[in-house]
């Protein structure tokens, strides 16, 4: 008798994380196009070709949903803000005009995809205790990050300001404004990021 052979699940597996994908993406689509309000877990699934009750299991709440909806067009896709600028390793680079460019370049790759999202998490936070809560814990993850990067790009002294003042330059509203408002491109935009920055701790260059 011929030994039975093991049951190979991969490809099981790799069809669940297919679906669970689709959904993100389609959410992902959705959230920016019709806000928070006008996105539900049944306009998801539908749009996705699953079950209301798959998206409620898999992801559960709405407000995790679009979190996660929004961390799959930013930050690689898994890694949360602190995991990915602790990912840069400023502190490593000697040269801070070098540090600031990588910093820059940080932040466009993270504000510029997550900027669509904004308004339906705001949306959200206004409606939703959850998603408040949330916004809240992005927008002091945001604080942190800025106030641990500052003396990473200071040569000498900032002024106390320094921190607000790099908060406001790298929020997704600011560059809401001069994008969708002003028609800026992300190369205008990540060339005014310098700038302001080096301003706000005394970095030439």
């Amino acid at each position: 008798m011929a030994p039975r052979r093991a049951y190979d699940a991969s490809g099981r597996r790799a069809a669940a994380e297919r679906r669970r994908a689709h959904v993100v993406a389609t959410a992902s689509r959705l959230f920016p196009e019709h806000g928070w309000t006008g996105t539900t877990i049944a306009g998801v699934a539908r749009e996705a070709g699953v079950s209301p009750e798959y998206v409620s299991k898999t992801f559960g709440a709405k407000q995790a949903l679009l979190m996660l909806a929004m961390r799959s067009a930013s930050f690689a896709g898994t890694a949360s803000l602190s995991e990915s600028f602790a990912a840069l390793r400023l502190a490593e680079e000697p040269d801070p005009s070098v540090r600031l460019d990588r910093f820059v370049e940080f932040v466009c790759a993270s504000v510029v995809p997550m900027a669509p999202f904004v308004p339906a998490m705001v949306q959200g936070a206004s409606e939703d205790l959850g998603m408040r809560t949330l916004l809240q814990g992005a927008r002091r993850g945001h604080v942190d990050v800025v106030t641990e990067v500052v003396p990473l790009l200071a040569t000498g002294p900032v002024h106390p300001d320094a921190i607000d003042e790099i908060v406001v330059l790298t929020r997704s509203e600011t560059y809401l404004v001069l994008s969708g408002e002003l028609g800026w491109s992300v190369e205008r935009y990540a060339a005014w990021l310098r700038r302001r920055i080096a301003r706000a701790v005394d970095l030439t260059g």
